[in-house]
């Protein structure tokens, strides 16, 4: 390929990472932590509070079906201790807020939430990608955008019932190149690692980080190669931690991507809005602080207080962690320590939409770029399923502050769009 670039006629840059109300994109577990903590964290506060989201009481930790059910999950014990004509509040619209407030308003519980942005969806967000010559402009998600475990996720039928047809992404297949060579054996790579960790981690021994397991591989030329490679592309960009702060127990032993994903066609809007149509839901209610007693519960938010009965809080553990909003009483022992096993990951999305789709097309849709350092390391063509030229790019952790953070949106764009021409150069060579 020659010539200069090609430029997007239209994009999108997440900020999660900076978002005040998100400070992060997802949840994993921390060295020494352990993907029980998840569990303690869903244990509820008294008969007044419980927490519910992507990181509380799941075995689907930061995906949107895993998250609603915590918030079923939540919505239950609410209904197993409430009486009829008691208000619960619900603190934030993201899928656990929304699977809290559907259940109770279906079960004929007042209910109301409060959402600190102007919209629904928490870290999902459906965009538009604006065209160049007037044709219609077309929907895709800058944050969470995969049905994941597909065959036992009940969004999938859902999405169909609504109208939308999910497309297959293969994460096993992708069409990738590297920028120091051939690509080598990447999933070798990571079975070693994951044979190295559990190791390492048997019976009684103590937890260690992912960076202490690769550091004592003492792997070197092409093998040390295709290690760096797969912890950017298998370990980094699926947590958005650091290697090291990083538990080699809990990574292995929860479930992520790779399960027979697909993506959405317009985005998850749809769902969203299905879900949460008829229920009562304030936006722009940033909540400062939570109060609970016998006596009942006080949300405090920018447009005053709201008293009900029991909360439902459907918050990011990285406000929770920074004490935001005010608890009061607070968490007990085993909730803190349950939370500081937890920690919060930036990976940031671009999604760009061309004039013309000028990058090679893979069978799976799902491309990698092994750069280094790791640069705009994960794509995905969305061509096909939006019926206009959009890829959306991932990059993760140490490589956001380097090439993210801190830039102009069209400065991302710029290396986002170069990074993707090294990776088509580079397959071409």
């Amino acid at each position: 390929m020659t010539g200069a670039t090609p430029q997007p006629v239209s994009w999108h840059v997440a900020r999660w990472g900076d978002e005040p109300f998100s400070r992060g994109s997802w949840s994993y577990v921390r060295t020494g932590g352990s993907p029980a903590d998840r569990w303690t964290l869903a244990e509820p506060i008294g008969d007044r509070f419980a927490l519910c989201g992507e990181a509380v009481g799941t075995d689907q930790a930061a995906m949107t079906h895993g998250a609603y059910a915590s918030g079923v999950r939540a919505a239950h014990w609410c209904l197993s201790v409430a009486a009829p004509g008691e208000l619960i509040v619900v603190v934030g619209a993201g899928f656990g807020g929304l699977g809290a407030a559907r259940t109770l308003t279906d079960a004929g519980y007042e209910c109301v939430v409060v959402e600190a942005r102007d919209r629904i969806g928490g870290r999902t967000h459906t965009v538009l990608l604006e065209s160049a010559d007037g044709s219609p402009a077309v929907a895709a998600d800058a944050g969470a955008a995969w049905l994941q475990q597909f065959a036992k996720n009940p969004f999938a039928s859902l999405a169909v019932s609504l109208g939308v047809q999910p497309v297959p992404t293969d994460f096993h297949t992708p069409l990738a190149s590297a920028s120091d060579g051939p690509v080598g054996d990447v999933d070798g790579a990571l079975a070693q690692l994951a044979a190295a960790a559990r190791a390492a981690t048997a019976g009684p021994l103590p937890d260690v980080s992912l960076g202490s397991v690769a550091a004592s591989l003492l792997l070197t030329g092409d093998d040390a190669r295709s290690l760096r490679h797969a912890v950017d592309a298998d370990i980094v960009l699926e947590t958005g931690g650091a290697l090291d702060d990083t538990s080699a127990r809990g990574f292995f032993e929860e479930d992520g991507v790779g399960n027979d994903d697909h993506w959405l066609p317009g985005g998850y809007r749809t769902i969203l809005d299905h879900l949460a149509s008829g229920i009562d839901i304030r936006l722009g209610r940033p909540v400062r602080g939570i109060e609970w007693s016998v006596r009942g519960v006080t949300v405090e938010t920018d447009a005053g207080p709201i008293r009900g009965d029991r909360c439902i809080c459907n918050l990011p553990v990285s406000l929770l962690q920074a004490g935001e909003p005010m608890l009061r009483p607070g968490l007990p022992v085993a909730h803190r320590a349950a939370l500081a096993g937890l920690g919060m990951g930036v990976v940031e999305k671009v999604l760009m939409r061309f004039d013309r789709r000028w990058w090679p097309a893979g069978s799976s849709g799902y491309m990698r770029w092994y750069d280094d350092p790791a640069s705009w390391c994960e794509w995905g063509d969305l061509t096909d399923g939006c019926g206009a030229p959009v890829v959306a790019g991932l990059i993760a952790h140490d490589a956001v502050a380097r090439q993210h953070h801190g830039r102009t949106d069209a400065e991302i764009v710029r290396a986002a769009s170069a990074a993707l021409r090294r990776w088509a150069d580079a397959l071409d060579a």
